[in-house]
C-alpha cells in the first residue's frame, strides 16, 4: 500500500508515533511518505520513509504564513505524484483539515483519509471555539477516524456529539529499541536516578515533578533527569534554582536515544493534568522503569497501579513524592516492578501488534466503496 502520513515534527507523543509508525509501515514493505514542516527529529537519514518538506510561501500579503494550504498542497502533490492510496493525519489541527482538503485537489486521483486523535488535538485545541466546527467537520469527512485509547474516544464523543465513534488503535513500543535488557538495577543505598520527559507544556505540570523530586532527595540521594523542552522550560530552571536543587536536576533536550536514559533511571514521574495515552510511560514501562503517574486520562489504561507503577491524584506532591519513595525503598520490589512493567509493555503495546491493527484499519478503509 502507499501511505502519505502528516504529523507535527516536535518531540510530542504525536508526532513521535506517527514517525514510529510510519517506519514500521516502511519495514513491512508499505511505499511511505512523510509529510511535514521540518523533518521529524526521530526519522533517521538511514530510513526508507520519504521525507517531503512542506515549503511555506512568505509573500507581504500574509502577516502569517499559510501553513495549512501549503500543507494540503504538498499533501495533494504526493499524493497525485505517488498515486497515494491512504493520506494519514495524525492530530486533528491542523492535519485533518488540511488532509481532506489534499484530498479534494487531488481529484481525480481517489484517494482515502484517516486521522488519528491524540489527545490535546481534541480537549483542548479543537474543542476551541475557534475551530471547533471545522475540526468536527474534518472528523465527518474522514474516511477512517482513529484515537489511541478509549478515554480519548469517549471524550471527543462528548465534545464533538459524533454519532460513531473513532476506533481505537493505541499507542506501541518498538521491543527491539525500548527494551530492559542491560537496565540498571536500584542500588541498595546510594544515588538513584529520576526521570522525567515532555514538551514541557502547562498540561504536564512539571513544576509538580520538581516539587516532587525536592521531597525525594531530602529522603534520599537523588538526581533527576529533565528530558525535552517547551515553553514551561525556563521558568521551570527558575525553580529548580529557588529550592537550592540546581546540582541535583539536569536539564538535558531532547534526547534521540532516550532509550538509554530510561534504561539508567530507576523511576519515571508523569504529573500531567491528564494524558490521552502516555507515550513515555509505556517507554519508561518498556525499560524496565517503574511509572509514578496521574490517575487522569488514558494513562489509567497503560499503567497498572501497584504492579507497574503508581497512580496518584493529580496535583496531590506528597501522595507522588510518598509512592515514589516507596518504589525506591525495596530493592527486591522494585526489581519485580521493573519486570512486570517490561513485561506489560511488550504483551499489550508491542508495535508488531498495533502495526497489524493499522494496517487491517487500512484494507478496511480503502475497500469501502467511494461516497
Amino acid at each position: 500500500m502507499k501511505i502519505a502520513i502528516s504529523c507535527h515534527p516536535t518531540q510530542g507523543g504525536s508526532g513521535v508515533v506517527a514517525t514510529e509508525l510510519a517506519m514500521g509501515l516502511a519495514e513491512r514493505g508499505h511505499e511511505v511518505h512523510l509529510v511535514s514542516m521540518e523533518k521529524p527529529f526521530r526519522l533517521p537519514d538511514s530510513s526508507s520513509v520519504v521525507y517531503h518538506s512542506v515549503p511555506v510561501t512568505d509573500y507581504p500579503l500574509f502577516k502569517h504564513p499559510p501553513h495549512d494550504l501549503s500543507l494540503a498542497n504538498k499533501l495533494a502533490e504526493v499524493t497525485v505524484q505517488h498515486d497515494i492510496d491512504v493520506i494519514h493525519a495524525h492530530y486533528a489541527v491542523p492535519h485533518a483539515v488540511s488532509a481532506i482538503l489534499a484530498s479534494k485537489a487531488a481529484a481525480p486521483n481517489h484517494v482515502k483519509v484517516v486521522t488519528t486523535l491524540h489527545g490535546t488535538d481534541i480537549t483542548l485545541v479543537g474543542s476551541h471555539r475557534d475551530f471547533y466546527r471545522v475540526c468536527r467537520w474534518a472528523m465527518l469527512e474522514c474516511d477512517g477516524l482513529t484515537a489511541v485509547s478509549q478515554w480519548l474516544t469517549d471524550e471527543t464523543v462528548k465534545a464533538f456529539a459524533l454519532d460513531t465513534p473513532p476506533a481505537i488503535i493505541p499507542n506501541f513500543v518498538d521491543r527491539a529499541r525500548f527494551t530492559d535488557v542491560g537496565r540498571v538495577a536500584l542500588p541498595d543505598s546510594g544515588e538513584v536516578q529520576i526521570m522525567h520527559a515532555s514538551n514541557f507544556r502547562p498540561v504536564k505540570r512539571v513544576f509538580d515533578v520538581i516539587r516532587v523530586f525536592h521531597r525525594i532527595q531530602e529522603q534520599r540521594p537523588a538526581r533527576l533527569i529533565m528530558v525535552g523542552d517547551g515553553p514551561m522550560r525556563g521558568m521551570t530552571e527558575e525553580l529548580v534554582a529557588e529550592l537550592g536543587i540546581v546540582d541535583r536536576v539536569n536539564f538535558v533536550g531532547p534526547q534521540k536515544n532516550i532509550e538509554d536514559l530510561y534504561r539508567r533511571s530507576h523511576l519515571f514521574i508523569l504529573p500531567s493534568d491528564y494524558e490521552s495515552f502516555g507515550l513515555s510511560a509505556l517507554e519508561a514501562m518498556a525499560c524496565g522503569t517503574p511509572v509514578v503517574a496521574s490517575r487522569a486520562g488514558g494513562l489509567v489504561e497503560v499503567i497498572d497501579h501497584g504492579v507497574t507503577g503508581h497512580l496518584c491524584p493529580v496535583g496531590h506532591i506528597d501522595r507522588f513524592a510518598d509512592c515514589a519513595l516507596a518504589i525506591l525503598a525495596n530493592p527486591e520490589a522494585w526489581s519485580a516492578m521493573s519486570a512486570a512493567a517490561s513485561r506489560v509493555a511488550m504483551e499489550r503495546f508491542c508495535k508488531d501488534k498495533i502495526l497489524a491493527q493499522y494496517e487491517a484499519f487500512y484494507d478496511q478503509v480503502v475497500a469501502a466503496p467511494v461516497a
